[in-house]
């Protein structure tokens, strides 16, 4: 009996023919949550290095401080587990202490080396016990006999013969080298080796939140890499790719200013799919830094997010997002409304984003530019986006007919449109009583 793989349905022989195929592109997992880069300035650590974080890290090894001091990583995850941190720090010099001709060097530079002590206590055995202190803590102890067997630990290298006492060595000379607006153009060259959905900055340099913001916009409009920068006070870029943020909020007597509160909401965005930020919960905040209603609805015309008091009939009162908006207010009959809420901008990240992937991944140089390659590749897009954005109603249901793709001018080249209408969250209620 024949048999075999089928591609049209025109064999001359009786038999089966079949074709095994996968079900799906394997797309669901593009569903556009990622990764916060938070750039910050360390006197401790690695620099010009991107780090992976979680709350188990141990960021006193890494940065020189707790988590608990180090506020934008801190405020970060609240938001998402999805975090990395950059040092825009230079490298620095190393403190270094000795004695006699045993030397103890820190293992990375910058100031916070000098907070290092490393003490030799011999025993009556012959044995020494060298420990190391950082900022107080006790970070490493060994018991040894000579200096080989000394190990280097997170802080420090040991060279040298120990010292024929006890000895207490107090690190010193240490300095950081600070950053400079060159650091801030070399991380965002940098940053195009990364996947990553958003960079929280919480700056009072405008020249620095303008870079970004163009390099962002580059991103988007030239790239294909659907990325967003939340920053402070900053509406000048008039794009979707850019938020800002006005206020601050309060966590007890803690004030999380404007400048703070954009590493929570970066976080937050970078793990909001299609779901909206309006009226999202900032957690643990007990108050806002209040702004008139006159003020607030200034501050959203003018494109930045603000923070207000959600008082509770039920006595629960939240600090939560009045407007998941962006800086985006140059309206145009082809760039709407639509184009400055978050949600909206992030659905169609999700459908750019799976688009591209679908087409690169599974047609550029594998199907041929005719009608039926062009309509497989429709299908596809159907199937393996649209309906799934349907399905998650980040848009109505569409009209297959409202989807036309044809050759471009040129052979290789492939031209689709597609009408969807997106859908937003609830957020403004207008309702009429009629007393009777």
């Amino acid at each position: 009996m024949a048999g075999g793989n089928w591609e049209k349905q025109n064999k001359e022989l009786s038999g089966a023919y079949t074709n095994f195929e996968t079900n799906d592109l394997v797309v669901q997992g593009l569903d556009s949550k990622g990764a916060v880069v938070i750039p910050i300035m360390l006197d401790w650590g690695v620099t010009g290095v991107f780090s992976k974080v979680t709350p188990n890290t141990k960021f006193k090894e890494l940065f020189g401080k707790d988590l608990k001091d180090l506020k934008p990583i801190r405020e970060a995850f609240k938001g998402t587990g999805n975090v990395i941190v950059y040092n825009l720090n230079g490298k620095g010099d190393e403190a270094t202490a000795t004695s006699g001709t045993f030397v103890v060097k820190a293992v990375h530079g910058g100031s916070d080396g000098n907070k290092i002590v490393v003490t030799v206590a011999h025993g009556l055995n012959g044995d020494a016990t060298v420990r190391t202190f950082f900022d107080g803590e006790r970070v490493d102890s060994q018991i040894v006999s000579s200096t080989t067997e000394l190990i280097a630990n997170p802080y420090v290298v040991f060279n040298g013969e120990l010292p024929a006492g006890d000895a207490t060595l107090t690190l010193s000379k240490g300095a950081t080298v600070s950053a400079t607006n060159d650091s801030y153009a070399t991380f965002a060259t940098a940053l195009d080796t990364q996947i990553f959905k958003t960079i929280a900055i919480g700056t009072d340099d405008d020249s620095i939140k303008l870079l970004l913001s163009l390099k962002v916009k580059q991103w988007r409009e030239e790239e294909g890499k659907n990325v967003t920068i939340i920053t402070n006070d900053y509406n000048a870029a008039d794009h979707e790719g850019t938020v800002s943020i006005k206020n601050g909020v309060y966590i007890g007597g803690e004030l999380i200013s404007a400048k703070d509160a954009v590493y929570w909401y970066g976080a937050a965005y970078a793990n909001a799919s299609t779901n909206s930020l309006t009226y999202t919960e900032y957690p643990g905040a007990t108050d806002v830094e209040r702004l008139s209603s006159h003020d607030v609805i200034k501050a959203k015309r003018d494109g930045h997010v603000v923070f207000i008091y959600d008082e509770g009939a039920d006595g629960l009162d939240r600090v939560v997002v009045e407007s998941d908006i962006n800086t985006f207010r140059s309206f145009t009959p082809k760039k709407n409304q639509d184009f400055r809420k978050g949600t909206i901008v992030r659905q169609m990240d999700i459908m750019g984003n799976n688009v591209k992937h679908i087409y690169s991944r599974y047609f550029i140089g594998k199907v041929k530019n005719h009608a039926d390659g062009r309509n497989l590749f429709k299908g596809a897009i159907m199937k393996d986006v649209l309906d799934i954005l349907v399905k998650q109603e980040a848009i109505e249901p569409y009209n297959p007919n409202d989807i036309t793709i044809e050759q471009g001018d040129l052979k290789d080249a492939v031209l689709v449109s597609a009408g969807v209408k997106f859908v937003d969250a609830m957020e403004k209620l207008y309702m009429t009583i009629l007393c009777k």
